[in-house]
């Protein structure tokens, strides 16, 4: 097995709705072999909490009036709503205690376990609108 089989294979191709909302009309630009995702609304989990749930919604009515919005992306809105709950809740606690705090072992400065919460739900839903091509990086593409 080569090192080379696991690393990604060019940029993530367009769908085609984005491809049809932005007027897109060159034939090899389009992926025939696309699924077609049932374009039924998901319904938001019980399980996430009220920031969670607020960001579902919003989120939601987005995706739907950009005509991308489907069932099967249940899964990733989920993790994205709840990543981003994680990641404003962190952001309180480093508004509250700072992004340094003082070890309590050795008294050194050590920066606090509540940012590193915050930054990686921060890059998770990064990663999360670019899936949804809610973000200018994926726009470009």
């Amino acid at each position: 097995m080569s090192i080379y089989s696991c690393m990604a294979r060019g940029r993530i191709p367009k769908p085609k709705t984005l491809n049809d909302l932005k007027g897109d009309t060159h034939k090899r630009r389009r992926h025939l072999a696309e699924p077609v995702p049932p374009k039924d609304h998901p319904t938001c989990p019980e399980h996430l909490d009220d920031v969670a749930r607020d960001k579902w919604t919003e989120l939601t009515t987005l995706l739907d009036e950009m005509g991308l919005l489907s069932s099967a992306d249940s899964d990733a809105l989920e993790l994205y709503c709840a990543a981003y709950s994680r990641y404003r809740k962190a952001e309180e606690m480093v508004k509250k205690f700072g992004e340094v705090i003082i070890s309590p072992v050795n008294k050194y400065p050590m920066i606090s376990p509540y940012s590193t919460v915050m930054n990686k739900n921060l890059e998770t839903c990064r990663r999360l609108l670019i899936e949804f091509s809610l973000i200018l990086p994926a726009h470009s593409r």
